[in-house]
């Protein structure tokens, strides 16, 4: 009998029990810190500092592509097949965007009221983005394209277009046409972190808009800084790039 009874008593005790540890714990998650975006003077949300990529996406793309595949129209892998096949970097041509930021060299992101100023290593690159409201610029095509910028909450979302047809995505020969529309996200995601994501869209290469994401870390050593990386042809023609040296480091 002294079991019998025991039963009836236990039992309730664990519902109670569990009911007991969940209101306990739900007022400690709900006041666990959560990361706070640093600000600039201007209340902005503040990237500045070193940043880089660690991946492979400058050799193949879909490697941080949503789904890992491109929507590619079937004349436009008709016309990439029969299209260029060397790298346009390999002589010395700037990157393009987005590849310029998966490129494996530190981004300085410098920030002004009304300005974000991005300098790249690579080939000495740099893109002023405006972050005051313009049109696009018409009938000039760039490397990097023409970018302009809003914030958004916490993001710098830059809309980028006007961008040359030569440039690739990758060393993969993954192209696009002169009609590529990039909208580029950066959001603030922890101390050391930036989560980097773009909207591809082109009409003449892209059966629809696709997605890459990744996130830019920073560079956190000491007394680091970018430096010159030059490219120069070769008597083949190829670019010869210079091995990287990190600051501090002979």
């Amino acid at each position: 009998q002294s079991r019998k009874l025991s039963l009836p008593m236990k039992w309730p005790f664990f519902p109670l029990l569990s009911l007991a540890t969940i209101i306990l714990i739900l007022p400690i998650a709900a006041q666990s810190p959560t990361y706070k975006v640093p600000r600039t003077a201007d209340g902005k949300p503040d990237f500045q500092g070193i940043w880089v990529a660690r991946n492979a996406a400058s050799f193949d793309v879909t490697e941080i592509a949503e789904g890992r595949e491109i929507p590619y129209l079937p004349e436009a892998l008709e016309r990439e097949q029969k299209g260029p096949r060397v790298d346009p970097i390999a002589n010395c041509s700037m990157p393009g965007v987005p590849r310029i930021t998966y490129m494996p060299f530190p981004i300085q992101i410098m920030q002004r009221p009304g300005v974000v100023v991005l300098l790249y290593e690579y080939l000495h690159d740099f893109r002023l983005v405006p972050t005051t409201p313009r049109a696009h610029i018409e009938e000039l095509d760039l490397w990097l394209g023409d970018s302009v910028g809003k914030w958004e909450g916490d993001s710098l979302v830059v809309d980028v277009t006007n961008q040359r047809p030569e440039t690739w995505l990758d060393s993969a020969r993954h192209t696009h046409s002169e009609a590529l529309h990039v909208v580029e996200r950066y959001t603030r995601s922890g101390p050391d972190t930036i989560r980097y994501e773009a909207t591809l869209e082109d009409a003449k290469t892209y059966s629809k808009p696709w997605k890459i994401a990744m996130p830019l870390h920073r560079i956190t050593e000491p007394g680091f800084e970018i430096r010159e990386q030059e490219c120069i042809e070769g008597d083949s023609g190829r670019a010869i790039h210079p091995l990287y040296r990190p600051a501090g480091k002979q």
